[in-house]
């Protein structure tokens, strides 16, 4: 659980319904979607499943500033911050009283991350194209351009108004359901949320 949230967050088909022309427009509204968003604040609920394991679920809070600030609190059932002041990214596993700190560079360009908090340029990271309407949304599926991508998939599910669902596909056939809720988008958030300070006695590791 704890690795794979890592790899979400920094590195984080089916038959086709439409015709070209609405396949297009449906990317563009995802493309449109995401250009409007300058600040979101959202609950979300996480599970992770296998062939072979029980379904692991976990929730938080996450915030983010486009482009590159982000914060995503887990609070169950393993309490860990992860977070970007735009430079870095602290990872910090309060059980294990340790704090990892990397570059963002370029793994947030082809990690899920950068579709809710890159630079708004999915055609320069992925490969979209539409699939089916699902559960009353549309959806998305994204694969990344670079071969060294921990994802192989990212599907993503939004309605007129808010992203609502992600899931992710990883290259060890692992699947990451990401719901949302009480999304709030470009309310002014606090620079201070995506800077941190490694707790006194913490491991630090830097990579």
């Amino acid at each position: 659980m704890r690795k794979l949230t890592r790899q979400f967050l920094i590195v984080f088909t089916t038959t086709l319904l439409a015709s070209p022309a609405v396949l297009a427009n449906s990317v563009a509204k995802l493309q449109q979607q995401l250009n409007d968003i300058k600040t979101l604040q959202a609950n979300f609920t996480q599970q992770v499943s296998s062939k072979n394991n029980k379904p692991q679920t976990s929730n938080g809070q996450v915030s983010l500033v486009r482009p590159g600030k982000f914060r995503w609190i887990y609070s169950k059932p393993y309490p860990q911050e992860i977070i970007s002041d735009g430079k870095q990214v602290w990872l910090h596993d309060v059980d294990l009283a340790q704090v990892t700190i990397k570059p963002v560079g370029k793994a947030l360009d082809a990690s899920p991350a950068a579709v809710l908090a890159g630079n708004n340029k999915l055609d320069a990271s992925f490969t979209a194209i539409e699939l089916p309407n699902k559960d009353g949304l549309n959806w998305v599926e994204l694969t990344p351009k670079q071969k060294e991508s921990s994802f192989a998939r990212i599907r993503i599910g939004f309605n007129e108004t808010n992203l609502s669902r992600m899931e992710l596909d990883d290259q060890f056939g692992q699947t990451t359901q990401i719901q949302f809720s009480q999304v709030v988008r470009n309310k002014a958030i606090d620079d201070k949320l995506f800077t941190f300070t490694p707790p006194a006695g913490s491991d630090v590791i830097r990579e």
